[in-house]
């Protein structure tokens, strides 16, 4: 049995990778992003500014993202492993905090 990389490309008959002829038609690249996708560089979503402390190594972070509104960009910090406190801020503005309470309690994000 013949195995298609012991043909010769040029001139063959060979259908298992594409040609450049066969893909003349088609203006839309597999690569290319879908308009309606929305990528960090949007100019349409805002940018917000995540400051905390992180849990593990104990030193001020900070993150620069994109996102839809403010429900998401809290979701979005979820991820990410806040210590002692945090800040989130949209284009310098603060936008809320948040902190431990002592004892233990469970940390909450406190709108300014």
């Amino acid at each position: 049995m013949p195995f298609p990389h012991d043909r010769p490309t040029r001139g063959s008959d060979c259908d298992c990778l594409p040609r450049p002829s066969d893909t003349k038609g088609s203006d839309a690249k597999a690569s290319d992003p879908k308009p309606s996708d929305p990528s960090p560089s949007d100019p349409a979503l805002p940018v917000y500014v995540l400051r905390y402390q992180d849990a593990w190594f104990g030193m001020e972070k900070r993150v620069t993202f994109a996102a839809a509104d403010l429900d998401a960009a809290l979701a979005i910090t979820e991820r990410e492993p806040i210590g002692a406190w945090a800040e989130l801020s949209q284009d310098g503005v603060l936008l809320c905090r948040r902190g431990g309470e002592p004892g233990g309690a469970a940390d909450y994000w406190v709108v300014d």
